[in-house]
């Protein structure tokens, strides 16, 4: 049997360019390894969701490279490219008129396979993300709570098992105690079934808790990568310093409550 590469996403170089001279990406290297999660961390506007979207091909690139399992994505048709992998974004992105169900097959109907196969993936995936099947399957998204609607989400994108999982702000719009719920639930998930995930995130504390690396991003530029620890320890600059300086902040707060 032959072992997929350890290396499933990596950018050499990348820009994107739009006119009126606006580089939104400016030489972008990443690598993210299997079965681990890369976080793209900044302020708002310094490329991240941008990065996303050229990793997708829902925009193309305006110079470098960008290989997904080895292969260069500029040479892979965007349709077939866009089903495997995995898509989740703030707010969940369900269509309303769908069931739960029908939300999560649709990845696996366009991949072909057969319903019988379908039907028991909704099941496994409703499990996964700890929704009953009973309960939930013909619901509608406008009869779910927030965090149901991001587990249902996180289900579709993960029902046509792809190797790769993009995320864009993914908790962004929950509550505390619901957002912190699911982050835990998505890391034992991704423990679980072994995928890899790049997550965009203005939130530094997110980054730190859930990534095993970090890449910072500034004005279409990756400014530090590294692990949680590397940055805590050592940030490149001070706008490194600067995002870190808010999970410090509310850790030391929270260590003088409870002094």
């Amino acid at each position: 049997m032959i072992e997929p590469p350890p290396t499933v996403l990596e950018a050499r170089q990348v820009t994107k360019t739009y006119p009126g001279d606006i580089r939104a990406v400016a030489g972008v290297d990443l690598i993210l390894k299997r079965g681990q999660m890369l976080a793209l961390a900044g302020t708002s506007g310094c490329g991240k969701t941008t990065m996303l979207k050229l990793i997708n091909r829902l925009e193309e690139t305006s110079g470098g490279l960008i290989l997904y399992e080895g292969e260069d994505i500029a040479a892979l048709d965007p349709v077939v490219l866009r089903r495997s992998i995995g898509w989740v974004m703030q707010g969940d992105g369900l269509f309303p008129h769908y069931t739960v169900a029908a939300n999560i097959a649709i990845v696996p109907r366009l991949l072909g396979w057969d319903q019988a196969t379908i039907d028991a993936r909704v099941r496994e995936m409703l499990a996964l993300v700890r929704l009953d099947f009973d309960e939930f399957a013909d619901r509608y998204p406008d009869a779910l709570s927030g965090g149901q609607r991001q587990r249902v989400g996180f289900a579709r994108a993960l029902a046509g098992k792809p190797d790769l999982l993009l995320m864009d702000e993914p908790f962004g719009a929950l509550d505390p105690i619901t957002r912190d719920g699911l982050q835990q639930d998505f890391m034992a998930l991704q423990a679980q079934l072994g995928f890899s995930a790049l997550m965009v995130t203005h939130d530094m504390a997110e980054a730190l808790i859930m990534a095993d690396q970090v890449a910072v991003m500034r004005d279409g530029l990756i400014v530090q990568c590294g692990t949680p620890a590397q940055l805590l320890k050592s940030p490149a600059d001070a706008y490194v310093a600067a995002l870190l300086d808010t999970p410090r902040r509310q850790m030391r707060r929270i260590a003088e409550l409870e002094a």
